[in-house]
């Protein structure tokens, strides 16, 4: 199964293999939440990092009070996600001048200060959502 974000959940783990997640998860202080997931309808827990996960799927859930919320986290999200975007792309950038001569970076080099100020931008705007 595929969840909203395009990512593989596994939902056919096996009920004994997800009871003894369940408490090794309660053994290390994790605290059993009334919430269950929206994917694979599995209880959630709630971590001592204040993490909330379902045991079953493996991911991370977070829990909204309204919709204002829910598209706070949901920018935050999308705004983690276009930061690891263009690191990556910075970080091929980078690669690609490593191996040029100085004379072969010219573009490279504009297209690596556009990016950057990009991820500066993005910075800004994510620490202004939290």
């Amino acid at each position: 199964m595929v969840n909203n974000l395009g990512e593989e959940v596994n939902v056919n783990m096996s009920s004994e293999k997800v009871i003894k997640k369940m408490a090794n998860l309660l053994r290390a202080g994790a605290t059993l939440l009334s919430y269950s997931c929206p994917i694979c309808k599995s209880p959630l827990f709630r971590l001592k990092s204040g993490e909330v996960i379902c045991p079953k799927c493996g991911k991370r859930v977070f829990i909204v009070k309204d919709e204002m919320e829910e598209r706070k986290v949901y920018l935050g999200l999308m705004l983690k996600n276009l930061e690891e975007t263009i690191l990556s792309k910075v970080n091929e950038i980078n690669l690609i001048i490593s191996k040029r001569n100085v004379d072969e970076i010219d573009d490279y080099v504009k297209l690596l200060i556009d990016l950057l100020e990009v991820l500066e931008r993005v910075t800004k705007l994510s620490e202004r959502v939290r």
